[in-house]
């Protein structure tokens, strides 16, 4: 299915070209979320001048080391990609952060429904047709996309403007993938998630990930730190979280927890919080 706008001026913007329905990497609840989000780029475009430009420089995820299969974990450099605005229809996620006139809410698109998670609750809402955008509500609770950047959630008849939250989006997704614990640091960038059955790492500003088996945490009766040690044929990994107040170095972002990986001899430090 090829996708082309049509412009005031009569001549057409086309956006991508997809196989109907979706596909099995990303079925068509996904689909439509990255869909919207396309065409309102190419809608700002009409109103551009008509003389040629060179092209834009394409986005791809820089190549990965990985020591494991790891069909949830993260695309290689997320965190930056969200934070810049690239990843949005780049790559598609399991959840997305938005931020409701002060109310923080998280939406999992699925197969013609989507869960919607509030402070105090969560609902499944079914899609239902919409003149534009995609819209699910159960009638009393709703939410309408309006590409994946902003939307609008209704609770007991009361409607909110929400815009997406591009710093909590990665720790939602990665919540949503099943980890219990995400740190994050700087210079150079880098993530670490704990997964029930593994612990994945990506560090050099996403240029690398590892992937190793999590064999359990173990606890320090006597001071409020948590420690993970992992080995492989190829890699040596051991994590400290510390529960006493942390700063991110560069967002300036408050976490409950400072974080100490040493991998492979090389230390990183930084924040993090538990997910669960």
């Amino acid at each position: 299915m090829k996708i082309r706008i049509r412009c005031p001026s009569g001549r057409f913007a086309s956006i991508a070209e997809f196989a109907a329905g979706g596909t099995a990497e990303m079925p068509a609840a996904k689909l439509t979320f990255l869909v919207l989000a396309l065409s309102m780029g190419a809608l700002a475009a009409c109103g551009r001048s008509e003389r040629p430009t060179e092209p834009p420089q394409q986005v791809n995820p820089p190549t990965a080391a990985l020591d494991a299969t790891d069909d949830q974990a993260p695309p290689p450099g997320l965190e930056a990609l969200i934070e810049s605005g690239t990843a949005i229809g780049s790559f598609s996620f399991e959840a997305y952060a938005y931020d409701c006139e002060g109310l923080r809410i998280a939406v999992r698109p699925g197969d013609g429904e989507l869960t919607l998670l509030l402070p105090d609750g969560e609902f499944v809402l079914p899609q239902v047709e919409a003149a534009s955008g995609a819209r699910y509500t159960d009638g009393e609770h709703g939410f309408w996309g309006k590409g994946v950047d902003s939307g609008r959630l209704t609770l007991d008849g009361e409607d909110r403007e929400c815009e997406l939250d591009r710093r909590e989006t990665p720790w939602v997704d990665a919540r949503a993938r099943g980890a219990a614990f995400r740190g994050v640091g700087q210079e150079p960038g880098w993530h670490i998630e704990i997964h029930p059955e593994r612990i994945v790492m990506v560090y050099q500003y996403g240029e690398r990930r590892v992937v190793v088996p999590n064999g359990g945490v173990i606890v320090d009766p006597d001071h409020p730190r948590r420690r993970w040690q992992a080995t492989t044929e190829a890699h040596e990994l051991s994590m400290m979280v510390e529960d006493r107040g942390c700063t991110d170095v560069m967002s300036g972002e408050s976490y409950p927890a400072s974080v100490a990986v040493v991998l492979d001899g090389r230390n990183y430090t930084g924040c993090g919080r538990d997910l669960d």
